[in-house]
């Protein structure tokens, strides 16, 4: 019997709460408040991705919501040092291995608001770097 959660992580599965590493009735608050700021964002948008949700300037990744937290991508080593001091967090675990992206823990949408700096700091590298072709 196939799993309804195996609907390669579409809409239909995020309105589910069907992706892996995302439960979107524990996030609802922090999405919601996430999204109300960076989709004002020129350029950004979200879609579910290898179970987690996920959000790109264009084509490039920002970073993802995972239950309890969100990862953001390549930041700077002193962004991430900074970001693991004031926050805490672990590694991201995927099919076992971990590897340099970091969780950092969200508890509510007061968190958000917190780690907002960081996910701004994101966005305005990807979005002044050209793409690549």
């Amino acid at each position: 019997m196939v799993d309804s959660c195996i609907l390669a992580y579409s809409k239909a599965a995020v309105s589910r709460g069907c992706l892996k590493y995302y439960d979107k009735e524990k996030m609802i608050d922090i999405q919601k408040a996430f999204e109300a700021e960076v989709l004002k964002w020129k350029g950004v948008s979200s879609r579910p991705m290898m179970g987690c949700l996920c959000y790109f300037y264009n084509r490039k990744f920002i970073g993802f919501l995972v239950t309890d937290g969100i990862v953001l991508m390549k930041l700077s080593e002193k962004d991430q040092t900074s970001l693991k001091e004031k926050f805490g967090g672990k590694p991201f675990e995927m099919a076992g291995q971990t590897g340099r992206l970091w969780v950092t823990p969200l508890k509510g949408p007061r968190d958000v608001r917190s780690v907002m700096p960081f996910v701004r700091k994101r966005y305005e590298d990807v979005s002044s770097n050209p793409a690549k072709t």
